[in-house]
């Protein structure tokens, strides 16, 4: 019976070690860095670490710090451990088809979340919604056992439920459409099993409310940034939306369909697939599912964990910009309930197969796009946009390594830049110089977590590097009118500038400071 157990196990963790080993392979050969998001987490996690931040939870950033002290800073470093939750989630799958009672159900699951494009693309990537994935489907596992568990098992699953929920809400806040879900399964559970699974559901509460504590607390001595970021982003859309909005039900409606395309793409061939054949078989005569007896069935519960965030995000593209990738965690749903429609429909293994590789390899076509072309010695004219998802991502290392000496000689000085973007790649690009810096806006208003925490106050300091794409803007230079250029460089996309900006020395006292 060990042997029986071991052996898919067993196939399972060399599946995904090869397919980490592969994604590995992918960031390492792909050329390009850091996205502004992940150099954004991984300067965070270079200093304290603190209980929230202007735009997300803690979670994510802890695991950076963790992972760059087990593996480095370099991009590997900085990404393996949320890779590593990708494909955890899908392990996670595989268990909660076991315990539902077909093990092959939540292979095919498991195999269909690692071939969606969401896993082959973010999966490349630090993001909070990796750690999100994880806890989600280690919440939906977690409600399963303890929903079928008798006695004191059952108030342990509890507490790992709501352990696992706790974490998902220091992940990222789309963690709470997790309350809808849970309403759903006891409205549609037996009458009789409500009152059990209501007290199993407020314990799992309970834990996870403790562990939100210490980053509501963090967000309440610091006027709540992280919600009112949330807010802005994805009820009122941002500022940039106001007149979107006003355009009426066209841009309501584009927005809506952008929402929905944007899922199709997330889940990608290989899920629409199995979606497409067990429709096409719907008046088949089902297989046995072998699911044991339970309170839900087995696509009950899966849509659970689907509909509510699905709805959600359609009813946000409707109020405001569509967030595609707000209902990431639908996917887990989708596929677990993929996975046992292809065993009640009787999809061979090879269909399955066939499928699932070509998700894999269109994935890795997409991620390797920007690289195909200069792989084959045939690179894009100039003026031409390669297909390149990652072309954000590259040059930030060669135009600031060029910049390097010119900077090293100004390190005792604040460096200051208007953008955030080339704030946190210059952090992370140039981290050996451990510069000191500082973010710039012009009109004072607080746009991201730098403007908030590391703004430049013109009056503190008499001199400064400024850095940008182009010139110091004359708000800046009303400050320090002596500006003199130290170096320029240019790789790609990007293209930087280095000047010297100090204030004249009638405006500084005898002691060299502002007055």
């Amino acid at each position: 019976m060990i042997a029986k157990r071991l052996q898919p196990g067993l196939a399972v963790a060399l599946a995904l070690a090869l397919l980490l080993a592969w994604r590995c392979w992918q960031v390492l050969h792909s050329g390009a860095g850091l996205h502004v998001d992940e150099a954004q987490y991984w300067y965070w996690s270079s200093r304290p670490l603190e209980w929230g931040y202007f735009s997300k939870p803690p979670l994510l950033v802890g695991l950076i710090r963790l992972s760059t002290d087990c593996f480095g800073d370099g991009l590997l470093g900085v990404k393996a451990l949320a890779m590593v939750a990708w494909l955890l989630a899908s392990a996670v799958l595989w268990r909660l088809g076991a315990a539902m009672g077909n093990e092959r159900a939540g292979l095919v699951a498991a195999a269909l979340l690692a071939a969606t494009p969401a896993s082959g693309l973010l999966g490349l990537s630090a993001t909070t919604d990796s750690v999100l994935m994880l806890f989600w489907s280690l919440v939906m596992w977690g409600a399963w056992r303890a929903a079928h568990a008798e006695g004191a098992a059952a108030w342990r699953w509890w507490a790992l439920t709501g352990v696992a929920l706790g974490l998902a809400l220091l992940s990222k806040y789309t963690a709470g459409a997790l309350s809808l879900s849970a309403l759903w399964l006891l409205w549609r559970c037996p009458p009789a099993r409500r009152g059990r699974l209501l007290a199993g559901l407020a314990l799992a509460a309970g834990i996870a409310v403790l562990l939100l504590l210490p980053h509501l607390f963090w967000n309440m001595h610091n006027g709540w940034p992280t919600l009112h970021h949330t807010l802005d982003i994805t009820v009122q859309g941002g500022a940039a939306s106001a007149a979107e909005r006003a355009a009426g039900w066209g841009h309501k409606l584009g927005s809506a369909l952008e929402f929905g395309l944007g899922q199709l793409l997330l889940l990608g061939p290989a899920g629409l697939a199995v979606l497409a054949l067990a429709w096409k078989r719907r008046h088949l005569p089902a297989a046995p599912a072998g699911q044991t007896r339970a309170l839900w069935s087995a696509l009950g519960y899966a849509w659970a964990f689907a509909w509510p965030l699905l709805l959600l995000g359609l009813l946000q593209a409707l109020r405001a910009k569509a967030q595609v990738n707000w209902a990431l965690p639908a996917l887990l749903g989708v596929c677990l309930a993929a996975g046992w429609l292809a065993v009640r429909r009787r999809i061979s293994g090879q269909t399955l197969t066939v499928w699932v590789l070509a998700g894999l390899l269109l994935s890795a076509a997409i991620a390797q796009g920007g690289d195909l072309r200069r792989w084959i010695g045939r690179p894009a004219a100039a003026g031409k946009p390669a297909w390149d998802i990652w072309s954000r991502m590259r040059g930030w290392h060669e135009a600031l390594g060029a910049l390097a000496p010119a900077l090293e000689a100004q390190r005792q000085l604040p460096w200051v830049t208007n953008d955030r973007t080339l704030l946190v790649q210059t952090g992370y690009e140039l981290r050996a110089l451990q510069p000191e810096l500082r973010s710039w806006s012009p009109d004072g208003q607080v746009r991201h977590h730098f403007d908030w925490k590391q703004p430049l106050r013109p009056n503190a300091v008499p001199a400064l590097v400024f850095l940008g794409d182009e010139a110091p803007d004359a708000a800046l230079l009303a400050h320090y009118p002596l500006a003199r250029p130290l170096a320029q460089a240019e790789s790609g996309r990007v293209r930087l500038q280095a000047w010297l900006l100090e204030r004249p020395p009638s405006a500084l006292t005898s002691t060299g400071k502002h007055p």
